[in-house]
């Protein structure tokens, strides 16, 4: 065996609130992915482009609409890129242990990973349906946008579980992961879930995950706009967003609340 100690950064952009600045949402992706191996023949990168190019490039789009805004939302709105996820989520983990803010004061958190490239969708798969009080502002988008939600269609792969939007959770910030839908418009019944499942098995962690010409980027649109929407609720409704009864997260956003409230003179 052997060991390589290395170095490296979580990147953070901050727009301040218009009214409660000491409240925030948190949109992330992590920008990392598995470098290059010269052990393979032919391409040796691994580039990474839908895991998560693309997911970094939809929050640094919905950033930008946000900074559009004429008057910030009323919580403060963070981007944070994070490094080394695909190492076991060290980017997340490291946020979640030093936070910028109290983890009680962060009302939510927006997580992408992972782009739907092959063109518009009548779903909005929902990484995380049914946790939190997050689902009601889901909907609200999805309704909007003529689509229906719908939960985490290979419930199996433990998808919650193996982003960043789970050391989020596990410190009690509601937390969801908005993913491609398998519904694409003007494809037969199934089709999209073949092309996820082709992905999955074929260019998932391998240098054949990049950009080709195939590539239909209306659906990254669509589900960057419902991320933008279902953030700029959240930013700026009254009630702090909370998990279910009896939610596996619950407790810890009790506790961090109670830590909040006893530092209060």
């Amino acid at each position: 065996n052997k060991i390589d100690m290395t170095s490296s950064e979580n990147v953070i952009g901050y727009i301040p609130g218009s009214a409660r600045p000491d409240e925030a949402i948190i949109y992330t992706a992590h920008w990392d992915h598995l470098g290059r191996d010269e052990s393979l023949s032919g391409d040796q990168i691994y580039n990474g482009a839908v895991d998560n190019a693309s997911g970094v490039a939809g929050l640094l789009e919905i950033a930008q609409a946000y900074k559009a805004l004429r008057t910030p939302p009323k919580r403060s709105v963070l981007f944070l890129a994070v490094t080394a996820e695909e190492q076991g989520l060290l980017g997340s983990q490291y946020y979640a242990a030093h936070p910028t803010l109290a983890p009680g004061k962060i009302a939510a958190n927006i997580n992408l990973d992972g782009g739907a490239i092959w063109g518009r969708m009548r779903d909005l798969v929902y990484i995380g349906y049914g946790k939190s009080s997050l689902d009601a502002v889901v909907e609200e988008v999805a309704a909007f946008q003529q689509r229906t939600v719908t939960p985490d269609q290979f419930p199996d792969r433990g998808y919650f579980y193996r982003s960043d939007q789970f050391n989020f959770a596990k410190i009690g910030v509601p937390a969801l992961y908005l993913d491609g839908g398998t519904d694409i418009i003007g494809q037969p019944a199934g089709w999209g879930e073949e092309q996820i499942n082709r992905f999955t098995d074929v260019d998932y962690h391998q240098p054949s995950d990049e950009l080709t010409d195939s590539w239909n980027f209306d659906g990254m649109v669509q589900d960057a706009q419902a991320n933008f929407l279902v953030g700029l609720r959240i930013a700026n409704t009254d009630a702090m967003p909370t998990w279910n009864a009896g939610d596996e997260f619950e407790a810890a956003r009790l506790e961090s609340l109670q830590q909040l409230k006893a530092a209060t003179p």
